[in-house]
């Protein structure tokens, strides 16, 4: 059986076409916004966003393990899944609530936020 989540905006309280992640000052934050209020969002903070620098985040170095062959969770290293969960669900797209997310769905996020 199908099922389908219905994202609110946080603005208005209508249906949300997207959920809008971004940092101020270090602080992660994400948004569900219909077009229209994703639409003013962008055109708000669009002057910024365009002369600003694109940054890379660095995963914290891991640490090895005993080496007593035993498997830890593989986990992609992103920080951002919940975020791409949320993207592809509002998409239509078939996504678990849990597990691995497809390369495909990860791929189609990347580019839509790019």
């Amino acid at each position: 059986m199908a099922q389908r989540i219905v994202l609110t905006d946080d603005v208005d309280g209508s249906e949300a076409a997207e959920t809008i992640t971004y940092t101020v000052n270090g602080q992660d934050y994400e948004i569900d916004l219909s077009e229209e209020n994703a639409q003013r969002f962008y055109d708000t903070f669009g002057q910024y966003i365009e002369r600003s620098r694109r940054v890379e985040r660095q995963t914290a170095p891991t640490r090895r393990g005993r080496g007593d062959g035993r498997r830890r969770s593989g986990g992609s290293g992103r920080d951002d899944i919940p975020q791409i969960r949320a993207w592809a669900e509002s998409q239509s797209m078939d996504v678990n609530a849990r597990g691995r997310i497809k390369k495909e769905i990860i791929d189609a996020y990347d580019k839509a936020h790019r």
